[in-house]
């Protein structure tokens, strides 16, 4: 149950994550959130987590490009 839970809370948080991300590429973004769902899968705060799994890696990839 925690973890169909936590699902529906990341699936919830992604759209929001992708309207806090502008002038990124759909495709990166796509990746970034992908990457960042499968790391938080199973943790009880899953909604900050992956907040905060968004907010580092967009920070990477606009520091690398």
């Amino acid at each position: 149950m925690k973890t169909a839970l936590a699902t529906l809370i990341v699936a919830l948080a992604a759209p929001l994550a992708v309207t806090a991300a502008p002038g990124l590429p759909d495709a990166v973004l796509s990746e970034i959130i992908q990457d960042c769902n499968e790391a938080v899968a199973g943790d009880s705060q899953a909604t900050q987590s992956m907040e905060n799994c968004i907010a580092r890696a967009v920070a990477a990839y606009k520091k690398s490009n």
